[in-house]
């Protein structure tokens, strides 16, 4: 069953009652008017590249606006008053929210946005695309996987360290726990995983599916969240992983786990590109001592965002223009050095910038790395329930590793709570 326009703003409608009051009718339909204001969040688009794009674009009166708190819940409440909505917005890798709502939006294809599409990565793309192929995002960034590892621990406990020779050596899941199990040997008291959450999460991204097709049809053969969510409990078992999911502070980020990178006790783990930038923040005496490779299990991407046009902008093509020149092949190296936004356009990934050895990772070149392990990313469909049903998984398994439930009654609790789920959205029966 296909999300409905109706359910898509039943919750916004609330929120924008009370943002705009009874005289939302006759406020103004964009947030400032005469002005091209575009929204986005904390950390979302380089400050130098906006302070161009202002001056670049001076005529159309950009203006970008930093959005405090969740953009998504602001957004959904101007689109429901349909009063104060920016021109231009940004949307997250939720994106399918708003496919059942694209008459709030502008189909890039008809501003000419497929004279550069073979310019970006084409699963990301497509990611911005409804099922009935209307184009409502332009990409901003991707989040390919990688696995990142103490170079220094690895060789000191006499096992592989050069990134070539670490991928081979963890080149499947259970590589990488027969691995991690002997190299605990060596150095006990040490973890390999973060938690069962990184598991199920990243061994997930690696599949060719996930829980919907793009028809917004409930995929009845869930093997491959089965597979994920075995190869969680199993690592959990196997004693690799941290458990420092229950353990994340207001802001989302793991006190536990920062000291956990700076004492060598969290040897390796799998995540996104942008990652690195926290890493290298929390943990700067370990410059030197870290590597990445290709993740076990393939190439995977977790995260990423988008720009999209409102309806209400009285002057769309002027607005592709911004979007156009703010994502362009050669504006993505600067979000990348100064925010990690790892770049959609292949062509990006030789800029002399990207390519040049980094003293954090030992002087490693990651960018071969990252711009290979995106280039081999799976196209896969995110519905817009994925998040919620993710989260639904991952919290039974913090219930396991940290509350010591029992799997099998977590997997079928589990599939109980999602199966609620959709019933009350309408998409099960």
């Amino acid at each position: 069953m296909t999300l409905t326009r109706r359910r898509f703003l039943t919750g916004a409608a609330a929120l924008g009652a009370a943002a705009f009051g009874a005289g939302a009718c006759t406020s103004p339909t964009t947030a400032n008017p005469g002005r091209i204001t575009l929204w986005y969040t904390s950390n979302g688009l380089s400050d130098t590249v906006l302070g161009e794009a202002v001056k670049r674009f001076a005529a159309d009166k950009l203006t970008p606006s930093q959005v405090s708190g969740e953009l998504k819940q602001r957004l959904l409440a101007a689109l429901a008053g349909e009063a104060y909505l920016p021109d231009i917005t940004m949307l997250g890798d939720d994106i399918a929210t708003y496919f059942a709502d694209t008459d709030h939006f502008v189909d890039l294809n008809t501003l000419g946005a497929g004279s550069v599409r073979d310019e970006y990565l084409p699963w990301k793309w497509q990611a911005g695309a409804s099922p009935e192929g209307f184009q409502l995002g332009f990409p901003v960034d991707v989040g390919p996987a990688a696995l990142y590892y103490r170079h220094d621990l690895f060789t000191q406990a006499g096992f592989p360290g050069e990134p070539d020779d670490v991928a081979a050596a963890t080149a499947t899941w259970d590589d990488y726990f027969t691995f991690g199990t002997k190299l605990q040997k060596k150095l006990p008291g040490r973890y390999l995983i973060t938690d069962t959450k990184t598991v199920f999460t990243y061994s997930l991204a690696q599949e060719p599916r996930k829980y919907f097709d793009r028809a917004n049809h409930y995929l009845d053969d869930q093997s491959q969240v089965r597979r994920a969510w075995d190869r969680a409990v199993q690592a959990f078992r196997m004693g690799l992983t941290a458990g420092y999911a229950g353990s994340q502070s207001v802001n989302g980020q793991s006190i536990d786990r920062h000291a956990a990178w700076n004492s060598g006790k969290e040897l390796s783990f799998v995540n996104a590109s942008w990652i690195t930038g926290e890493l290298k923040e929390s943990a700067p005496g370990t410059s030197g001592k870290w590597r990445v490779c290709r993740p076990p299990g393939g190439a995977g991407n977790q995260g990423g965002s988008f720009l999209a046009i409102t309806k209400y902008c009285p002057d769309p093509h002027a607005a592709f223009e911004i979007v156009k020149w703010l994502q362009s092949p050669q504006i993505q190296p600067q979000n990348y050095l100064e925010l990690g936004l790892f770049p959609p356009s292949p062509s990006a990934y030789s800029d002399p910038r990207l390519l040049a050895p980094e003293p954090f990772f030992g002087g490693q070149v990651t960018m071969d790395v990252f711009s290979t392990i995106a280039r081999d990313v799976k196209p896969v469909y995110f519905s817009p329930w994925d998040i919620s049903i993710s989260d639904t998984y991952t919290d039974e398994l913090t219930n396991v590793e940290s509350a010591g439930k029992d799997p099998e009654q977590a997997w079928r609790d589990a599939r109980a709570a999602v199966e609620r789920l959709l019933r009350r959205q309408g998409v099960l029966s």
